[in-house]
């Protein structure tokens, strides 16, 4: 009776210390992860190391302890970890995947290309965006811009909401001029409640080459009054703000040249608003009637909305006579 006592406390005892094994390594590895995402590197190391020894064939440790020595530049201790993974683990596309971003981080395009590809053909990995995000990084570093926007395309195609890739890839339609596609994406963001300080800022910069200035002033403003913008975001608003003014003068100036030229002294004020963008949407309205040559004048932070020049009172009478045939009501105002 006394053996067969031993033999079973040996026995519980033994499973009692497999299955407090079982649950080491999970602890170490949710340790080594708290670790890692605090930026505790070295802390990181020692728990996941650990858990690597107490589950060897565990293939999201190593991955973890790839993670780790990548963050820290230990870039062929990541290699082994990454490659560990896939021996255990053939079809682990994450690591895969870290393994492309350690090859671009070495400058290795060929490999970093050929791991990221492979990543992203598993259908069932969820992390694809970031697979095609990086291999857009590896096609930009080596010069080849066509490959670098089809994949920060994909990469936001697979995931509209990956931000990091939206903002590249409005910065990408920017460096080509492509304001229109630029805009549309920082306006998709903005109605998708993304509308960071430096999503405005890039509108205010479209607006400013495109030569809407009103526009470029508005996005200036929702960036200097964001809680959220640092102070080279301020600035760079700013500086914006300054060469918006600028252009603005040299177009009054400019306006006022040709109406010296050409005797053009009156106009017909037709309606006046308290923000440009009414202004603006008014005149909008009436040139898809057909009626063009509008202007908008600001005085004292009223908008108003001018129709014509007009080199003596008398003709612009007569066109404020014709502007009734539109329902349009106004007066004559002297434009200098």
């Amino acid at each position: 009776m006394r053996i067969i006592s031993v033999f079973i406390l040996l026995t519980l005892l033994s499973c009692s210390v497999k299955k407090d094994t079982a649950q080491d390594w999970r602890y170490l590895y949710d340790l080594g992860m708290s670790s890692f995402y605090a930026k505790n590197y070295s802390e990181a190391i020692s728990y996941l190391y650990r858990a690597s020894r107490v589950a060897p064939k565990e293939p999201k440790v190593w991955n973890a302890l790839g993670l780790t020595y990548m963050e820290v530049e230990e870039y062929s201790k990541a290699e082994r970890a990454f490659k560990k993974v896939l021996e255990i683990d053939p079809q682990f596309s994450e690591a895969k995947m870290n393994l492309g971003v350690l090859y671009f981080r070495k400058k290795n395009y060929k490999e970093a290309i050929s791991y990221l590809k492979d990543a992203v053909r598993d259908e069932i990995f969820d992390k694809k965006h970031v697979a095609f995000y990086h291999l857009a990084r590896v096609y930009k570093d080596m010069g080849d811009v066509e490959n670098y926007r089809e994949y920060l395309k994909k990469a936001t195609a697979y995931n509209p909401l990956f931000i990091e890739a939206q903002l590249e890839l409005g910065s990408a339609y920017m460096d080509a001029k492509e304001y229109d596609k630029a805009e549309r994406l920082y306006r998709v963001l903005i109605s998708n409640n993304f509308g960071s300080p430096e999503v405005y800022l890039s509108l205010a910069r479209i607006y400013y080459e495109t030569g809407r200035f009103s526009k470029a002033k508005e996005a200036v403003k929702m960036v200097i009054e964001n809680r959220q913008a640092n102070n080279l975001q301020r600035t760079q608003a700013y500086e914006i703000l300054s060469k918006v003014l600028v252009e603005e003068q040299k177009q009054t100036l400019k306006r006022r040249s040709m109406q010296k030229k050409t005797g053009e002294k009156f106009g017909i004020q037709i309606a006046a608003f308290s923000t440009r963008s009414r202004a603006e949407a008014f005149t909008e309205k009436l040139k898809a009637k057909g009626l063009k040559d509008f202007s908008i004048v600001e005085v004292s932070g009223i908008y108003k909305v001018i129709y014509g020049r007009f080199p003596s009172r008398e003709k612009a009478q007569k066109e404020l006579e014709k502007l009734k045939n539109y329902n349009l009501y106004g007066f004559i105002v002297e434009t200098e």
